[in-house]
């Protein structure tokens, strides 16, 4: 299987919105932006040799 990247697709816009980004739109962009922070991070973590309780740790402290 091929790799996926993080980059923007295009998506068709309604022509009521006139050009400018729904709110759906918006909030896909937004959490796709959040994603790749958080997957960033993970990264980096697991390049350090922390382990899956750590990294989650990190992400969601008890």
């Amino acid at each position: 299987m091929g790799q996926g990247t993080c980059e923007d697709k295009k998506s068709e816009r309604f022509a009521f919105a006139k050009e400018q980004q729904t709110v759906g739109q918006r909030l896909y962009r937004l959490t796709r932006e959040a994603y790749h922070q958080l997957l960033h991070l993970v990264r980096g973590l697991f390049a350090q040799g922390q382990t899956c309780e750590q990294i989650l740790e990190v992400i969601m402290p008890a």
